[in-house]
C-alpha cells in the first residue's frame, strides 16, 4: 500500500458498500459542524469538494470532511500521528455509533495502521513496520488469516535477504486489505470485481486557519441558491456592451519643437577702435594715351601720410587728420 492515507468512518449502516454505491454529495453545513467540532477556535476556509482519492492523502493544516445519510468520513493528517488505541477521545465523534473504521498508512515510514470501534469499544487495533508490531490488540478477523499465513509475503530485491524479524506481509499492504473488507475498495493496485470508485466518493476540503487569518467558510441556506439562480438570470439579461471597433486614428503633425531659450552671455569689452585702413584703388582702365601729368616741381613736398598707431583703452581715441587734396587723389580719403 504505496498510498499516503489517513481516514476515520462513523458508521450508522450495516451495509457500508450499499451506501457509498450511490456516490452521494457531501454535506457542507454538516461537513462545517463537524470540523468546528474537532478543531474549536479554528476558522476554516472552504475549498469545495474532493474526490477521496486525493482527500485520503491530506496534509497537515487540512481537513476534508464527508457526510451522507448514515456514513460520515474524516481525512486527517493527524489520525496517522498516533497509535490507533491512543486516539483523542474529540476524534470518536459518534461513540455510540454501531461502527466506527480508521484505516492510515504512511509511505515515509512504511507504517500501516487499522482499528475497529463497535458502538465506542476498541475491539481490534494494529500498526506495524515491515520488522517491527508497533500495536496488535484484540483477536484477529477472519479475512487477515491469508496474511498471517504467509500467502501476502514481502518481496525483496535480488541479493537482498529477508530481515529474520520480517512480518509475512506488508503493514500497508494489511492496513489496504482493512479498507477493502470494511468500505469495498482499495487505494492502490487494479480494483477487483465489485470495487467501489473512490474518485467518485466526494469530500468537502477545508484550510484551517488560525482566528482572523481567513474569512469563516459560509454555509449556503435553501434561498441563496434561488437567490444566485436570479442574479446570475438578471446579469445574463442584461444588454452586453457592444465590442469596440477599430478606430484609424489620424497620424498627428509633428509636434514643433520649441527654439533654445537664449543662453546668458557675458558681455566682453569692447575691442579698441583702430584707425580703419585706405581703400586700394582701382587699377587704371587703359587708355590708348596717357595725358600729361602735371607738373608738381613748384609744390611743396608733402610727406606721405602715416597711418596712426591704434589707441590703447585706456587713451582717447585721437580724431582723423585732414587729408589734402593730393592725398584724395592717391586714394587716400
Amino acid at each position: 500500500m504505496a498510498a499516503r492515507v489517513s481516514t476515520i468512518w462513523f458508521v450508522d449502516n450495516n451495509d457500508v458498500r450499499a451506501e457509498l454505491s450511490l456516490y452521494p454529495q457531501p454535506d457542507q453545513a454538516a461537513a462545517l459542524a463537524i470540523a468546528q467540532r474537532l478543531h474549536p477556535g479554528k476558522e476554516f476556509e472552504s475549498l469545495g469538494p474532493h474526490p477521496l482519492s486525493i482527500a485520503a492523502t491530506v496534509q497537515p493544516g487540512y481537513l476534508f470532511i464527508g457526510t451522507y445519510e448514515n456514513i460520515s468520513v474524516v481525512a486527517s493528517a493527524e489520525l496517522s500521528a498516533c497509535l490507533p488505541s491512543e486516539l483523542p477521545e474529540s476524534w470518536l465523534l459518534s461513540p455510540h455509533a454501531p461502527l466506527t473504521f480508521l484505516v492510515s498508512s504512511s509511505p515515509d515510514r512504511a507504517q500501516g495502521s487499522f482499528a475497529i470501534w463497535e458502538n465506542g469499544q476498541l475491539r481490534r487495533s494494529f500498526s506495524a513496520l515491515p520488522i517491527d508490531i508497533v500495536e496488535n490488540i484484540g483477536i484477529p478477523q477472519t479475512w487477515e488469516l491469508p496474511y498471517w499465513s504467509g500467502k501476502h509475503p514481502l518481496r525483496y530485491p535480488p541479493g537482498i535477504l529477508p530481515d529474520p524479524q520480517a512480518l509475512p506481509f506488508h503493514p500497508q499492504q494489511f492496513a489496504e486489505a482493512a479498507n477493502a473488507e470494511w468500505l469495498g475498495f482499495r487505494y492502490t493496485g487494479a480494483p477487483h470485481e465489485g470495487d467501489l470508485d473512490k474518485t467518485q466518493i466526494l469530500l468537502w476540503g477545508f484550510k484551517i486557519h488560525q482566528k482572523s487569518e481567513a474569512p469563516k467558510a459560509t454555509v449556503p441556506t435553501t434561498e441563496q441558491p434561488e437567490q444566485a439562480e436570479q442574479a446570475q438570470q438578471a446579469q445574463q439579461a442584461k444588454p452586453k456592451p457592444p465590442a469596440p471597433e477599430p478606430v484609424e486614428i489620424p497620424q498627428s503633425a509633428p509636434t514643433p519643437v520649441p527654439p533654445a531659450k537664449p543662453v546668458a552671455v557675458a558681455p566682453e569689452p569692447d575691442p579698441p577702435i583702430t584707425e580703419p585702413k585706405a581703400r586700394e584703388p582701382k587699377p587704371p582702365t587703359p587708355v590708348a594715351a596717357e595725358p600729361p601729368q602735371p607738373d608738381f616741381t613748384d609744390a611743396p613736398e608733402v610727406p606721405r601720410a602715416q597711418i596712426p598707431e591704434a589707441p590703447t583703452a585706456e587713451a582717447p581715441t585721437p580724431e582723423p587728420k585732414k587729408r589734402s587734396r593730393l592725398a584724395r587723389y592717391f586714394g587716400f580719403h
